[in-house]
């Protein structure tokens, strides 16, 4: 019985070692049905420009520019001081921003089956949960939610259920916070013209 089941497995080796041809036709069908695949669409130009960025600054370079600024400011005054014959002016170096950023409404929405109370802190109320713009109402079936008004630009944020639990935003973006420790949701408001 060991020499049948060696001759076996000598003819099953021996078959597995054959070459083996893929039919014209199939081949033929396999390759039709590949350029049936429609093609990845080029990005165009615009989105490159409003895709969100990491952007990495380094200390070092922003005491560097801070100290060419003063270093500037400090001889726009002198000289400016000379020009007017020694009188004292008050220079302008920067421009004030007339307005401020504009803001967009936001609907919040967490799902909390037990909570009492929900509220949305943020960058942008200065994370004032007892902010009264930002207290979610309860619309039934654990549903908390809210619509507020926040500015236009990248925000973190995060709910405080019960005044004292952090809950981020299950359907948004999370950002580690170095701050605290705490995790929090990521939100970016859009200027709608």
């Amino acid at each position: 019985m060991f020499d049948d089941a060696e001759d076996a497995l000598t003819r099953i080796a021996s078959e597995l070692r054959q070459p083996v041809g893929v039919s014209p036709v199939f081949d033929a069908r396999v390759m039709s049905a590949i350029r049936a695949e429609p093609r990845p669409r080029r990005p165009r130009p615009w989105t490159r420009l409003t895709m969100t960025r990491t952007v990495t600054i380094t200390p070092l370079r922003w005491a560097a520019l801070a100290a060419a600024l003063m270093l500037a400011a400090s001889i726009g005054v002198a000289y400016g001081h000379f020009a007017a014959g020694g009188k004292s002016f008050r220079p302008t170096l920067f421009a004030t921003r007339t307005h401020a950023p504009a803001a967009q409404k936001v609907q919040f929405v967490l799902v909390a089956p037990t909570a009492r109370k929900v509220a949305v802190v943020g960058d942008f109320n200065g994370w004032d949960p007892t902010h009264a713009a930002y207290q979610a109402h309860h619309r039934g079936g654990g549903v908390w939610s809210v619509t507020a008004r926040v500015p236009v630009g990248h925000h973190r944020y995060s709910f405080v259920v019960d005044d004292t639990v952090w809950v981020p935003d299950p359907t948004a973006p999370r950002i580690v916070d170095n701050d605290f420790g705490l995790p929090n949701s990521a939100l970016v408001v859009e200027d709608n013209p």
